[in-house]
């Protein structure tokens, strides 16, 4: 009797395996997307949350191919994690807007969620590289390094390039170093050079800035032979349009045409082919300037933050299109005095703020030096403060609330959208995570 029972239980067991796997097996052959049915969209859980948060969208028709899928929060895409054809997981994406459109793409099917948006929480702190407040320069292990940053710049490899300046002026004891943060360490590239900011060619990985030594003299430095400087001297096509100084210039390298783009003191945007060094003016325009940046995903657009003297006044911010000049100059702030004013980029104010970078987005990041912040336009031209407490110099890190920089001058931005600042009061370099 007991093995009957037993037997009774197998074969019950058996067939119970044997229908929940027909009924996966019909669940994965009608998971197919089907392009003669809509994509439909019911609802997303949770209704908000981070950076990499994981989201549920149910719905119908997904298909369970996650290849054919594209999912978007705004304009940003979404990693898809799987899909069983009514339901998908999805990962909120970096730095999409406050406030998300979820939409979904498959096929020739594009829908979105109606009535329901995705709040985005962001995040930022602060942490510190290397130096401990030690204005001497000494390289090494990250721990013990020390350094006073005033310029940065990072390749596409991660490389980080520093320009110490001990003093407010490049003339004695400035060192060119580069950190690898994967190796823990600090390494002097040269001495003695008055090196400017430093522009990136990411597609060669050259480095390229101008000194003070000499006009048009820029230092270049090249992975091929691991770093080492090499002295150029830029040429003007024109002579009459020879800088009369090398003095302080800003660099950006535009992706587009290959050129270095520079300014000049009191002279204006000058083109250098780094092929052969030719250079030439492209637009006048009298003043200081150092920060310097082509934005991502606008061809050839120029983006300029004047400060000193200057015929646009300084801590005005003002754009180009570097292939037609004359007619697209562009003052984007229309209050030149120095204060601090988050909100659209007509109203915003700035105080002396020196180099500025794009990211991959289109996010412009500005060392604004005497705010003691950092500062951001994002891809709809609003401007806000990203760290630091405006007008406070200090040294703390952390996060919002706590944060404080002391008259950051140099900054850039890493491949995965962590931003370095040259905290050049303080003697430390900074970074930034921003989520």
């Amino acid at each position: 009797m007991k093995n009957y029972f037993l037997n009774v239980v197998v074969i019950l067991f058996n067939m119970l395996v044997f229908i929940s796997c027909q009924n996966k097996s019909e669940e994965v052959a009608g998971s197919i997307y089907d392009p003669g049915k809509p994509v439909s969209l019911t609802t997303f859980y949770p209704d908000s949350g981070k950076f990499q948060e994981k989201v549920l969208l149910t719905g119908e028709n997904f298909g369970s191919d996650p290849s054919i899928i594209k999912v978007y929060f705004n304009s940003k895409q979404a990693p898809v994690i799987g899909s069983t054809g009514s339901r998908m997981y999805v990962m909120a994406p970096r730095l999409p807007g406050d406030t998300c459109a979820i939409s979904v793409v498959i096929g020739s099917d594009s829908v979105t969620y109606e009535n329901k948006q995705f709040l985005y929480k962001s995040s930022v702190s602060v942490t510190t590289v290397a130096g401990n407040g030690t204005v001497e320069y000494a390289d090494g292990d990250l721990a013990t390094a020390t350094i006073r940053p005033h310029f940065i710049a990072i390749d596409a490899d991660d490389n980080i390039f520093i320009c110490h300046w001990p003093t407010g002026n490049a003339t004695s004891g400035n060192v060119l170093s580069r950190i690898n943060e994967e190796d823990n360490e600090l390494i002097t590239i040269g001495r003695g050079i008055q090196s400017n900011v430093p522009a990136v060619d990411m597609k060669t990985g050259i480095v390229s800035m101008s000194t003070q030594n000499a006009v048009g003299q820029f230092v270049t430095l090249d992975p091929l032979s691991f770093w080492a400087p090499k002295y150029q001297q830029a040429r003007w096509i024109n002579t009459s349009e020879t800088p009369p100084n090398p003095w302080n210039p800003g660099t950006a390298s535009n992706p587009y045409d290959g050129y270095i783009y520079t300014h000049f003191f009191n002279t204006g945007v000058m083109k250098i082919n780094p092929r052969n060094w030719e250079a030439e003016l492209v637009y006048p325009m009298s003043g200081a300037v150092q920060g310097m940046t082509f934005r991502a995903n606008e061809p050839n657009i120029l983006y300029i933050m004047m400060r000193a003297t200057s015929t646009f006044s300084p801590n005005t911010l003002v754009s180009i299109d570097v292939t037609d000049p004359e007619n697209t100059f562009r003052k984007l702030n229309t209050i030149a005095a120095a204060g601090h004013r988050d909100g659209a980029v007509e109203q915003a104010q700035f105080n002396d703020t020196r180099m500025i970078i794009s990211d991959q987005d289109g996010n412009i990041y500005m060392a604004d030096c005497n705010n003691h912040c950092i500062r951001r336009l994002t891809t709809e031209n609003m401007v806000e403060t990203v760290l630091g407490i405006p007008g406070t110099p200090g040294w703390k890190d952390g996060g919002k609330e706590e944060a404080l920089f002391n008259m950051p001058i140099g900054i850039a931005v890493k491949s995965d959208g962590t931003v370095y600042v040259a905290d050049w009061g303080n003697c430390r370099l900074r970074k930034l995570a921003i989520n």
